[in-house]
């Protein structure tokens, strides 16, 4: 249930019905004035009448479904039902006036109150609905203000409990590890051994966890409203990764260059692919991570020579209590939907795994279709960089 489902009904949303059936009414009247009055009446006096009057009592009943099918709240319903029925009164009785004091035929006083309704119906709806449009606008503009003064201060927010986990509570998880280890080192009984060893793997749980966290605050910062080189941020991943697995062998293709929607955060994505293919493969782990713009997006491409993901753990791959994989994909699922992409498993068997993150391009790098740019290099594992010759 929506809130407008659970917000009780106003008794002003029939205006819009009643405003229909009224322009509806009124043009069946000036037909039976036709009728009526028709033997003292010229075909060209009632053709005129149905196109002066009998119409425009039309455009009341058009006004009214307009109504009924604009965004215009129902609260300001109300308002407009005023405006219609005292214009159109007020235009009423001046009518009136003039006719006790110009008289005319039985028609023609009869098809000049018609008219004077018509009109009245008409203007008055008018006011009434380009005043209840411009209170809506208004209203809409005031709260998109407020979103907006909301979003910064949660930004604000967030960029400061980022900060606070990066420099106060993850230093402090380091020097607590640091300490543990320090300690180890030193002759100790077994038992205060194994606290000291808790301590220290106690300490780097938390420091992941921490990671995770920021990883998700950083997400929320700015997410979409900047842009990121997803080349150079996938080179400082895998040089990092070549860093902690050296048996690993990592591969990067692509163009030298490309810009997506996103900030630093995409680290955590791509890193988390990545490694996942690593640690499932225990004998000399081969990673290639392949870049391609397709249709206005960049697709990601990450696979392995691993054993492949058995077919009862595919199903709960990136859900969060995942026993074999852990919170890692589950944190890259979501943090790739946070960026307007999507992370998923392409294939799996005895050779190997592929997943494939796509993300959106950024404005500025919207260049088609192509896999092969001129600016397209291949990174060994040792980070060296194959760029072609200078045409």
């Amino acid at each position: 249930m929506t809130a407008d489902d659970a917000r009780p009904r106003s008794r002003w949303t029939v205006v819009p019905r009643l405003v229909i059936a009224t322009g509806i009414g009124l043009f069946l009247c000036v037909l039976a004035w036709a009728a009526v009055f028709r033997e003292s009446l010229a075909p060209i006096d009632t053709a005129v009448v149905i196109v002066l009057t009998g119409v425009p009592a039309l455009g009341i009943a058009w006004a009214g479904r307009r109504l009924a099918r604009s965004d215009v709240s129902d609260d300001r319903y109300r308002r407009i039902a005023g405006w219609t029925a005292g214009v159109c009164l007020v235009f009423l009785l001046v009518n009136l006036a003039s006719m006790v004091i110009y008289p005319i035929t039985l028609a023609g006083n009869v098809i000049w109150m018609l008219w004077s309704i018509v009109f009245g119906t008409l203007g008055g709806f008018a006011v009434g609905y380009v005043e209840a449009r411009a209170i809506q606008r208004e209203v809409e503009a005031a709260a998109a203000r407020a979103r907006a003064e909301q979003l910064e201060e949660e930004r604000e927010m967030l960029g400061y409990l980022n900060d606070l986990l990066r420099h106060e509570v993850f230093n402090s998880t380091q020097i607590i590890g640091g300490h543990a280890s320090l300690l180890l080192e030193d002759d100790h009984d077994d038992r205060s051994r194994d606290r000291l060893e808790t301590i220290r793997r106690e300490s780097e749980s938390l420091g992941d966890v921490i990671d995770d966290v920021r990883a998700m605050l950083g997400a929320n910062l700015n997410a979409t409203d900047s842009h990121v080189d997803l080349s150079a941020l996938i080179d400082e991943v895998a040089a990092d990764l070549r860093s902690t697995y050296p048996e690993a062998t990592i591969d990067v293709q692509g163009p030298e260059s490309v810009l997506v929607v996103g900030n630093d955060g995409l680290k955590w994505v791509v890193s988390n692919v990545v490694e996942n293919g690593i640690e499932h493969d225990d004998d000399d782990p081969h990673v290639t991570v392949t870049l391609e713009r397709r249709d206005g997006e960049v697709v990601v491409t990450v696979s392995d020579d691993g054993p492949g993901i058995p077919p009862e753990t595919r199903e709960r791959l990136f859900e969060r209590k995942s026993r074999n994989h852990g919170l890692g994909l589950y944190l890259t699922r979501i943090l790739g939907e946070r960026y307007g992409g999507t992370v998923e498993l392409a294939e799996t068997g005895p050779e190997g795994s592929i997943f494939t993150v796509r993300l959106p391009l950024a404005a500025t790098d919207d260049r088609g279709d192509g896999t092969h740019d001129a600016g397209e290099r291949s990174s060994d594992r040792d980070g060296m960089s194959n760029r072609p010759p200078a045409s």
